[in-house]
């Protein structure tokens, strides 16, 4: 009667460690093909995508809105600058023609200075 039972309790345990190690395997196998980390924890909702993309809009906005500014103060400090070197230009001009003026007063001048000396020497 004992070895009896040893054989039904021996089979029971054979079995109930057969389904032990198959519930196991379910689970390494479940636990291998989970997502690491939980898609809870990772993933954005609906509603969160929206807010992002809505401040992603109001960015873009922005930005353009400040290229935009910016292109224009560019285009004015080009302006500026171009007006600036059209003045610097006209003063050039005018004081190289001053300092021809000057050269050509100070040539006569040594030509008369030159002359009167000559004619005092003899």
């Amino acid at each position: 009667m004992i070895l009896e039972n040893a054989e039904v309790v021996g089979v029971a345990l054979l079995v109930l460690l057969a389904l032990l190690s198959g519930y196991f395997l379910v689970l390494r196998i479940k636990e291998y093909f989970e997502e690491k980390p939980d898609p809870k924890i990772t993933y954005a909702t609906n509603i969160e995508l929206e807010k992002l993309r809505r401040q992603l809009e109001q960015l873009q906005r922005d930005s353009k809105a400040d290229f935009t500014l910016l292109d224009e103060r560019r285009s004015r400090s080009v302006a500026a600058l171009h007006e600036l070197v059209r003045k610097n230009a006209e003063h050039i001009s005018a004081l190289i023609a001053r300092d021809e003026l000057f050269n050509q007063r100070l040539t006569e001048m040594v030509t008369r200075f030159n002359r009167y000396f000559e004619r005092t020497r003899t």
